[in-house]
């Protein structure tokens, strides 16, 4: 007789992957997810529509991506509906980080798995019923989760600004994306300004994502100011270096 399609290890590495964890379970996970969908039907590892992944940056990691113009990226997962990435992880990331989604159209060679196509199959929600009590943190991974991130997990070597969509912040932080938004340390006027931009974004008091349009207008204000910006940072940390000799 033919060993299931999906077997309780199967189950057991999807859950996994669900659960998260730390950078380095991550990789672990992602590989090990990878290795089980490449024996998998091909139409697992298909999809050809636009995904979408939000990410936490601190100040330094945002400055990366405007000035190196990419990031570099590994196997992780997006999610095939925009109001899941805006409310992942409770929505907009806390004050001190900027949020930002990202949007791609994956060539076929980054697909990993679709989850989505998986959870459809009557075969592997079947085996996940089997299984379900012998697999570790079950309740944790697949259990809490199951198809509700509408997630597709995909391979990349780097992420780009042309891949950003929005960008989030709290309204208390403004000041933080209105240097985004000018390129430079705000003054008031400025402050001013963007705030008549939020108001006629209809940007709430609060958490919230820029529109598509608005987080396009933001990076072509930023474009022409990057390498002075950069040539600034760079004196900076000369002088720095000088000033502990």
């Amino acid at each position: 007789m033919a060993e299931p399609l999906f077997t309780r290890d199967a189950i057991q590495i999807v859950s996994d992957w669900q659960r998260g964890g730390n950078h380095h379970q991550k990789i672990l996970r992602g590989q090990r997810l990878k290795e089980l969908s490449g024996g998998l039907p091909k139409r697992f590892r298909e999809f050809d529509a636009i995904c979408f992944r939000q990410e936490a940056h601190e100040k330094d990691r945002t400055w990366q991506l405007l000035a190196c113009r990419r990031l570099p990226e590994e196997i992780a997962a997006w999610t095939t509906d925009l109001d899941v990435a805006r409310n992942f992880k409770g929505g907009v990331p806390p004050p001190g980080f900027n949020g930002v989604i990202f949007s791609v159209k994956p060539p076929p060679d980054a697909v990993i798995i679709n989850l989505n196509a998986l959870f459809a199959d009557p075969e592997f929600r079947a085996a996940v019923e089997v299984h379900r009590s012998k697999v570790i943190g079950f309740a944790d991974g697949t259990g809490r989760w199951g198809i509700s991130q509408m997630e597709v997990v995909l391979e990349f070597d780097r992420v780009e600004p042309a891949r950003v969509v929005s960008y989030g912040g709290f309204s208390a932080d403004r000041k933080t994306l209105a240097a985004l938004n000018f390129g430079r340390e705000p003054t008031s006027a400025d402050l001013t300004a963007f705030d008549a931009l939020m108001t006629e974004a209809g940007i709430e008091p609060g958490q919230w994502w820029l529109s598509t349009k608005g987080t396009r207008a933001v990076l072509q204000r930023i474009e022409p100011h990057i390498q002075r910006l950069k040539e600034q940072k760079k004196a900076s940390q000369t002088s720095s270096k000088f000033s502990l000799t």
